[in-house]
């Protein structure tokens, strides 16, 4: 007997040990922007996004790799024969975050999903009174009104009523913005009077704790313990090393600096293909860059205006020299990629004498604009001040001066909203559900044109509430041939996304829309203790 316990003993030593000898495994992500917000409910940019993603859980999400809708805090869920009224059972035993600025007391609940889409929906809801928040995808997607109820049936189950049918609903609840957020969290950052905390210390329920961060160097995480699918959580350490310039981002990545970095230099491709410790993965970009007009500054707000600046940009020289073989030129609004594209669209030819003609037919003369140009760096527009130079040099051929204009990439999207622009450049990721996309030019949308079309409305809405595919696709086809027709955006390129990931990272995969999670992945081979 004695002898079976000091085996029992010594075996539990050296496990002991071995498990305190493990490196700490840290998976580094070489990131293209700082974010303004870890508040996924107040942004819609895929670089605040990307880094709320970790910490955050949704209702519903995607299948790795597929894109198909698979439950995530929603255990399952169910739709009524009039297809408004959907029922989720919620997932029980769910941990929120433990950290040194809040302690919760229990586990996730139906409370959580009411504080949640109350601050998205109701302007009298206590925190949003505290903190005024207005995410853009509820304004873009209409869901103020589309929603009429969201109900507590019990701890773990919850009924959201619409009030119309709308296709996109599902798809929508995997989106950041509908990421579960603590009540509990809510309530005590409400009593402490620091709401706005909620911005930089985020609580969530996801498969990594938010750490700290150092605005444009790096953002750090750490594994939740507590996360509901051990088995995906699978390094100790998270880590978001800020990079914007493109060229640093491979120079980090050949000197291994980081593990994983999203590519935006077409230039680099080549000499990356040959490194043997680099696999390149790619595929084309649900994604759109344009060039959007103010049309509340004359004489934008008229369309043979539009048309001539338009025409008048030479849109194949700008892929050729800022894409190279990773994008494409844009026929409209949606993404190539999409399966609501539609085909039939051309691309308007480059025809400078045709928009000097149109320019005079219109009695402008001696045209003066501002172009504004995107500071950072993204696979829609890899280089923006050379894409608005290029512009600018066009539109000087037909008598039109551009100034040039850029701003802190916050600052930049503050003052768009504001409507300070004649012209800027922009753009959109989207996913395989198109009524984000779409949304982005509805009425009282932030598309930066200020453009509003009841027709355009009516079809996106038709297409939203039709359950049949091809009706929807013809429907958003529709939409599609309304924007073309009124240009309140140059629809410019589609990039092609590549993300280069070192050879000893396993479970990496780029789903259909061109997104990625940091779960599930780990390394084949043990990496240096960092």
């Amino acid at each position: 007997m004695i002898r079976i316990k000091t085996i029992w003993a010594l075996a539990l030593l050296v496990s002991t040990a071995a498990a305190l000898a493990a490196p700490t495994t840290t998976l580094r992500y070489c990131a293209q922007g700082s974010p303004q917000t870890f508040d996924p409910a107040n942004s819609d940019s895929g670089i605040d996004h990307l880094a709320t993603q970790p910490v955050f859980d949704g209702l519903l999400t995607t299948e790795r790799g597929s894109g198909r809708l698979v439950p995530e805090l929603a255990q399952s869920w169910s739709v009524s024969p009039d297809g408004r009224r959907y029922v989720f059972q919620l997932r029980r035993g769910v941990k929120f975050h433990s950290t040194p600025w809040f302690k919760p007391t229990r586990d996730f609940n139906a409370d959580d999903v009411l504080f949640t889409f109350g601050r998205l929906l109701n302007p009298k809801h206590p925190f949003q009174q505290a903190l005024p928040t207005l995410s853009p995808y509820v304004t873009s997607l209409g869901w103020a009104q589309l929603i009429t109820q969201v109900e507590r049936l019990g701890d773990h189950e919850v009924a959201i009523q619409l009030k119309q049918v709308d296709a996109s609903f599902l798809s929508m609840l995997t989106y950041a913005f509908t990421g579960m957020q603590s009540a509990e969290y809510g309530a005590q950052l409400l009593q402490q009077r620091k709401p706005a905390q909620i911005n930089r210390l985020p609580i969530g329920t996801g498969p990594f704790m938010f750490k700290s961060f150092q605005p444009d160097s790096v953002v750090r995480y750490v594994r939740h313990p507590a996360y509901f699918r051990p088995e995906v959580a699978r390094v100790d350490q998270l880590v978001f090393a800020i990079t914007v310039d493109r060229n640093v981002r491979t120079q980090r990545l050949l000197r291994d600096e980081c593990d994983i970095a999203v590519l935006s230099n077409p230039a680099d491709l080549p000499e990356l293909a040959k490194n043997p410790a680099i696999t390149l993965i790619s595929q084309p970009g649900l994604n759109i860059g344009f060039l959007a007009f103010n049309l509340k500054k004359p004489p934008l707000d008229r369309l043979e205006v539009r048309q001539a600046l338009d025409m008048a940009i030479d849109k194949a020289a700008l892929i050729k020299t800022i894409f190279g073989s990773s994008g494409e030129v844009a026929r409209s609004t949606v993404p190539a990629a999409s399966w609501a594209f539609d085909a039939s669209l051309k691309a308007v030819p480059y025809n400078p004498e045709q928009a000097r003609a149109l320019l005079k037919r219109a009695g402008v003369d001696k045209l003066q604009l501002t172009l504004w140009a995107m500071p950072v760096q993204r696979v829609y527009n890899p280089n923006a001040q050379l894409m608005a130079q290029m512009i600018q040099a066009d539109w000087a051929k037909v008598g039109v001066s551009a100034r040039i204009v850029s701003y802190e990439w916050g600052e930049y999207l503050k003052r768009l909203d504001a409507g300070e622009h004649d012209t800027a450049l922009l753009g959109w990721s989207g996913d395989p559900e198109p009524a984000d996309t779409a949304g982005q030019l509805a009425c009282g949308a932030s598309s930066a044109s200020f453009w509003c079309d009841p027709t355009y409305d009516a079809a996106i809405n038709q297409a939203r509430q039709t359950l049949d595919q091809p009706q929807r696709q013809q429907l958003y086809a529709k939409a599609q041939r309304i924007a073309m027709a009124q240009l309140p955006w140059s629809p410019l390129a589609h990039g092609r996304l590549t993300v280069a990931v070192r050879k000893n990272v396993a479970g990496f995969e780029l789903g259909p829309d061109g997104g990625f999670r940091f779960d599930g992945i780990s390394f084949s081979e043990p990496p240096p203790s960092r």
